[in-house]
C-alpha cells in the first residue's frame, strides 16, 4: 500500500469514527446506514431502506445450502444481518473502522447472528487471505467509492469470489456530463467531506474491473426512486449555505456540506445512483 493510499485510508476510518454514532441516530433505518429507495414494489419506509439489501439477496445462487457473502464495506453490519434473517447464509463483513467493527459484533450478538455472520475491522484493499475464493457474492453498499485505489478494490474483490460468483457494487457514479464552474465545485465539495477515492463513471469502472476477469453483466440506475429534497435536506442546504462564507471546519460540517453537494449532484445530473453487478469469469 502506498503512502498516499494509507493517508486516505486514514481519513476514510477517522471519517466513520467520528460520525457513524450521527449516521445512526439521525438515520431512520436502524442500523443500516444506507439510504433509501423508493422502487416499484417497495411500499413501507423499512423496505425502502433494504431495497439494495434485497437485490444482493436476488443475486445469491440457487442450489447453495449455505452460500458465503462478504461485504466489502459492511457498516455496521446491518445488510449481512438482514441477508441473514432471510437465507441461510455465511455472512462475512470488513469495515475500516474499529468503532463500526465493534457496534456490528455487539448488534449480531444481540440478533443471535453471531455463530454465521462476522464482522471485523479490516481494508477492503487488503482482504484476509482466510476469505480468498471463499465468497459466492462479494458486494459494497456506498463504500467502492471510499477507495483511494479502484484497481486494488476489484483485485480484491475478484480474489474473493470462487469463479463464476457475483460482486454487486452499488454507489454514486460520474455521469458524462461536464463539469466546470459551479458543478466543478460541488464535486470537489462532495469528494472532500465524504472522503471519496474512487469517483468514476461506469464505463471506467467497467474498464477497471475487467483488468481482474469481472464482467458488468447488469447495470440498474436507482436516482429516480432516492428521496432528494426532504425538509430536512432543505434545511441542511440553507444550513451549509449560511455556513460557507464563515469557511468553517471540523469533521461533522465537512461531512454535512459533502452531504449537500451530492444532492445537488445527483439532482442536476452529474451523478447517479446504480447498482453494478458483475460475475468472476
Amino acid at each position: 500500500m502506498t503512502a498516499s493510499t494509507a493517508s486516505h485510508a486514514e481519513l476514510v476510518r477517522r471519517y466513520y469514527d467520528r460520525n457513524t454514532a450521527a449516521f445512526d441516530k439521525l438515520g431512520q433505518g436502524g442500523a443500516s446506514i444506507h439510504r433509501a429507495v423508493r422502487a416499484p414494489g417497495v411500499t413501507t419506509r423499512a423496505e425502502s431502506f433494504h431495497h439494495v439489501d434485497e437485490i444482493v439477496l436476488a443475486a445469491l445462487p440457487a442450489g447453495v445450502a449455505e452460500p458465503t457473502v462478504v461485504d466489502l464495506g459492511c457498516g455496521l453490519g446491518a445488510s449481512l444481518m438482514y441477508l441473514a434473517g432471510r437465507a441461510p447464509i455465511r455472512g462475512e463483513g470488513l469495515t475500516i473502522s474499529p468503532r463500526q467493527a465493534e457496534g456490528a459484533t455487539r448488534l449480531l450478538a444481540g440478533a443471535g447472528l453471531a455463530d454465521r455472520v462476522r464482522c471485523r475491522e479490516g481494508n477492503y484493499l487488503d482482504v484476509p487471505a482466510d476469505l480468498h475464493g471463499r465468497a459466492d457474492v462479494v458486494f459494497s453498499i456506498e463504500a467502492f467509492l471510499h477507495s483511494p485505489d479502484a484497481g486494488g478494490y476489484f483485485r480484491e474483490a475478484a480474489r474473493t469470489l470462487r469463479p463464476g460468483g457475483r460482486l454487486l457494487v452499488c454507489d454514486d457514479f460520474l455521469t458524462p456530463v461536464h463539469a466546470s464552474g459551479k458543478p466543478a465545485r460541488r464535486l470537489a465539495a462532495f469528494r472532500d467531506g465524504w472522503r471519496v477515492g474512487s469517483l468514476l463513471t461506469v464505463e471506467q469502472v467497467r474498464a477497471f474491473a475487467a483488468d481482474f476477469s469481472l464482467e458488468l453483466i447488469e447495470d440498474r440506475d436507482l436516482t429516480p426512486y432516492l428521496e432528494l429534497r426532504r425538509p430536512r435536506d432543505r434545511f441542511i442546504a440553507a444550513l451549509v449555505a449560511t455556513g460557507r462564507p464563515l469557511r468553517l471546519s471540523g469533521e461533522y460540517w465537512r461531512m454535512l456540506s459533502g452531504g449537500d453537494a451530492l444532492q445537488w449532484c445527483l439532482l442536476n445530473g452529474l451523478l447517479n445512483y446504480r447498482v453494478l453487478t458483475f460475475t468472476r469469469l
